[in-house]
Parts: structure tokens; sequence; C-alpha cells
């Protein structure tokens, strides 16, 4: 065979079942060896929805998605996606041919135009390199999976130009018969547990932090028997969220988006238990949520602790390994007196001021949330718009509410969220997006045109670039340049083959959901107010302390 056929046969072997891709002349060979090794082909239009598709497969199944991409430009234009990918901890191979060493003559456009030395740049993100060759392209190929799956990374399979067509002789069934994936997980010491043991004890309230290290089905439970034996409110981050839906003690995300009595339960507990929540500075709102209180922070990537803020007892440990050991000395001496599991405090209530074509934001969440199926994945773009599917939207776990503002690039919902609905047919897929967020990637919306999936698209349009109205008013300048007016994008969605509707009013919204036939995407266009302020936002206004004039 081929190297590109050893290549293709390895990747489904190893369980690629979908290859997200925009193809070219470099990486042409390997495409066609996918479909013929029997992968499902996703042709995108532009490599940052490619690398967003995988990405967006990776987080809804948990297993390593498959992209690929051209050199030079195409390797350019994917970069926004894949350093998303890096920084969510979400793994995928890409395969990417590289021309930067064929003399130009030889290639004139290939190399001499596109050319473009791939590794110091993948470096400068965070993205490994495992360079194929054509004597070990199976074993290559499993390297670049192990490395994937193991580090929750993206990883880039290099093919150099020419090496997709020489022969290989690399034995596929050897390669991938003994793949192993399996880590022992890390058992903490003695003295790390004493001390989180003893932090437990002298605690007056207790506040358990489940991050994504923390989101298994074993782990949950057991952090939800540790809050009834120390009385502890519990909460998620962001990746961790829908983790606690049925404990009466759970706050909801701990962060930006915590709600106001949320927030006050949270400052008036002296020690917070983190297990697998990397305690960044926006989970901790720089910090201000750990103030004054006895932090002891537990997981199994030793480099995780300490890394944002300096914490009271670091454990160096696995979540389930920690928390079942702590349940058992906790039940087999009981806290005196014993504590009551606390009930969390409720969501502030909220006057919906929505008007024809003004529609409130929170009122658009909370209807999407009512009328929309249980059964769904919601992908959140980034954007000013983003606190209400997060907060005014259920969400049953971490891998039903994927937010992909982790490079904070508005744009980069439509990839994932098409990589979502590829991987959980069963579910329904909903993107939601900005008006700014919908002119940036529009041109993939025709994936799901083509494909005929049947793809939810909410695009909350006030016809500005909303965060930064709120930051020039903070600033005390003019709102004039972040506001472009708004336009019928649903006409823009018709276009390119999709239904679409401009939502007036809400009491229209069910009628738009059922009469859609499901054979493709629906885009509805929320025409929002510009009056409704996301709360997270009020830590930039320098005119105030606490979010009120002064």
């Amino acid at each position: 065979m081929i190297t590109a056929a050893v290549i293709a046969a390895a990747a489904v072997r190893l369980g690629a079942k979908h290859l997200f891709m925009l193809m070219g002349g470099t990486n042409m060979h390997v495409i066609h060896h996918f479909a013929d090794a029997g992968a499902a082909l996703h042709h995108l239009r532009h490599e940052n929805a490619v690398v967003g598709a995988a990405d967006g497969y990776a987080r809804a199944t948990g297993d390593v998605g498959w992209s690929s991409v051209i050199q030079g430009p195409g390797l350019t234009n994917a970069m926004t996606a894949l350093r998303t990918a890096v920084k969510a901890r979400s793994p995928q191979v890409l395969l990417l041919p590289d021309t930067s060493a064929v003399p130009p003559r030889q290639n004139p456009f290939e190399a001499g135009v596109q050319g473009l030395a791939a590794d110091g740049i993948l470096a400068d993100i965070g993205v490994p390199v495992v360079r194929v060759s054509a004597d070990t392209a199976a074993h290559d190929t499993v390297s670049a999976y192990l490395t994937a799956k193991r580090t929750r990374s993206p990883v880039a399979l290099v093919i150099p130009h020419g090496v997709e067509t020489a022969a290989s002789a690399d034995d596929v069934e050897n390669a991938t018969r003994l793949v192993d994936v399996t880590t022992a997980p890390v058992v903490p010491s003695d003295a790390a547990i004493d001390a989180a043991e003893h932090a437990l004890r002298d605690a007056k309230q207790v506040v358990i932090l489940a991050g994504r290290g923390a989101a298994h089905p074993e782990a949950t439970a057991l952090l939800a028997r540790l809050a009834e034996l120390t009385g502890a409110y519990l909460a998620t981050s962001v990746k961790a969220i829908g983790i606690f839906n049925d404990s009466p003690a759970n706050l909801g995300i701990f962060g930006g988006f915590t709600h106001a009595a949320g927030k006050q339960a949270i400052d008036e507990a002296n020690c917070v238990l983190a297990f697998g929540a990397s305690l960044n500075h926006l989970q901790t709102r720089s910090s201000t949520y750990l103030t004054g209180k006895v932090v002891v922070q537990v997981d199994a990537d030793e480099l995780a602790l300490n890394k944002h803020d300096r914490v009271a007892v670091p454990v160096h440990g696995d979540t389930i390994v920690v928390a079942r050991t702590l349940v058992s000395r906790l039940e087999a001496c009981p806290l005196e007196p014993a504590r009551s599991l606390p009930t969390a405090p409720a969501a502030e209530p909220w006057d919906d001021v929505s008007a024809t074509d003004q529609l409130d934001p929170r009122a658009v969440a909370s209807t999407l949330d009512r009328l929309l199926p249980a059964e769904r994945t919601v992908v959140v773009d980034s954007g000013h718009f983003t606190s209400w599917p997060i907060t005014h939207m259920r969400h049953r776990g971490p891998d039903t509410m994927l937010w992909t503002a982790d490079f904070g690039a508005v744009g980069s919902g439509i990839g994932p969220s098409l990589g979502a609905a590829v991987g959980r047919p069963d579910r329904t897929t909903v993107l939601v997006v900005g008006d700014c967020g919908f002119y940036m990637a529009m041109g993939d919306l025709e994936v799901a045109v083509r494909e005929r999936i049947p793809l939810v698209v909410a695009c909350f349009n006030d016809g500005a670039a909303g965060s930064e109205l709120l930051l020039a008013e903070y600033a005390d300048l003019s709102p004039d340049e972040a506001i472009f007016g708004v336009a019928d994008l649903a006409k823009a969605a018709i276009g390119l083959g999709a239904s679409g509707v401009v939502v007036e009013s809400l009491d229209d919204l069910g009628h738009a959901l059922s009469a859609w036939d499901r054979t493709g995407p629906l885009f509805l266009d929320f025409h929002i107010t510009r009056a409704v302020h996301a709360p997270r936002y009020k830590e930039y206004d320098h005119r105030t302390t606490d979010g009120a004039e002064r």
C-alpha cells in the first residue's frame, strides 16, 4: 500500500469514523483512502471550521476527532480553532501535509507560494507534532492518536510532501493491536489527605467545586456524599455544568456566571474544596472568590496545582481516590456536631423587557429551553450574549453544553456545532451565536444544508458588537463604533439553503419549531434588545465598585 492508505487504514482501526476536512492537492490522497477505509467524509468551507468540527465531535462524544487541512494557508486559517482546542484540552489528530522542504522550482505553487515550516508555529500554540515516514506510517499514526488521547490535545500528524504516495510496508494490524491508553490513578500521599481532612473538619462552611476533572458519574456521586457529610454547597466550573442538577445544595456555576445569591453563599463560606478545577482567574473572578478562604485543590495533574493561585492544601491525586478516602474517613468519624445539607439560594427574579423586534435575551434563552427537546447539545459561541444560554437554559451535563470561548474567539461555534451534530445524531444540536459571530463563519452553514444536518441556529442579533458596546460605555467612550445595525440574517441563511425565520415575538417560536421538517438547518433570527447587560461585565466598569453607579 501507499503511505496514505496505511495512515487511513490505521486511523479507521483506531476508531476514526468521521474525517472533517477541506481538501487540496496535497491531502487528497489521504482523504481518498479514508473514504476507502470506511470513514465518512465531511467537506467544510473554512479550515477553522474543519478543526472546530473535530473539536466539537471530541467534546460531544469523548472520542478523538480526526481532521485534515492543507499546508501554508490551510494551517494558518486553522490556527484559531487549534489554539481553542489546545486550551479546551480537546483531543484530535490533524493530518497536515508539509511542502516546506520542497524546492520552489520543483513545485512553484504548493512549495514556493504555500510552503511554511509548521513545527515552530505549532509548538508556539502547544500542538505536538508527529512526523510520518513511509517505513513507520502506521506506527506514526498510532503515536499521534495515543498522544492526543493521553494529553487531551490536538496533535499534528505531519506528512512530508511525496511521502503520502510512497510505498509503505508498515503492518497496520500489528501497529494497532496493542494500543492501550489506560493509566493508573494517582494515589495521594497520606499527609495530603490528612491536611484536606483537617481543613474540612475546621471549616464553618464548605463549597465543593467540581471541574471537568471530576465530571465522572462515580466522582459526582462521591462528591455529593461528601457534601452530605460536611454540609457543603456544591458548585461546578462551566466545563462540568449540570453534574449536580439533582442536589438541593447546587449553587450552579462557580465564577462569572454565578447569580448574586449564589455569590453571597460562596462569599460566606470559609473553605473551598476544588476537584479537577483549574481555579483560573476567570473561574475565581481574579481570585476574589477565594479571598479569606482555606482552599484545598485536588488534581491528578501535578502541574495544575498552584498554577493560578497558591492554595493552602494542594493534593496531587485522582478525584475518585481522594473523594472516596475522605468520604470513608468522615463516615467512620463524623463531624461533631453533624451538619445538614444546605439548600442553595435561588437566582433572583427578573422582569421580561421584550417588545416587538426588541426581545429580552433572557426570555429568548428561557423560551428556547422550554420548547427545544430535552435531549440536546447546546454549542455556545463567544460574545456578550453568552451569559443567557449558559445561565437561562438547563444543561444535563458537560457534554451537552459546549462553550467554545476557550481562546475568546468570536465565530468559533459553527464548526464545533457541526462536529457535535455528527457525533451525537441522537440529540438535537443547537448553535447559539451572535450576529458578529455568524457574519464571520456563515459559509459553513452550507455544510449543514448539504449534509442535511438538523441543526438549530439561534442567532442573538443586536446589530452591534455587544461586549465592545458595554466596554465603550464603561470607558466613557462613544458607543457608535460598536453599532452596525440589525440586518435580516434569516434571509442570508435562506440564501444558503437553510430554513430561516425572523422571530419578532416569542409567541412565534413554537410555530417555527413545529413547522421545521428537520431535513436541514433551521435559522432563528432573534432581534434582541441592547438594554439587557450581562452581569459578568460589571467588573470592567471603572465607574463602580459593585456594579452600581457611584
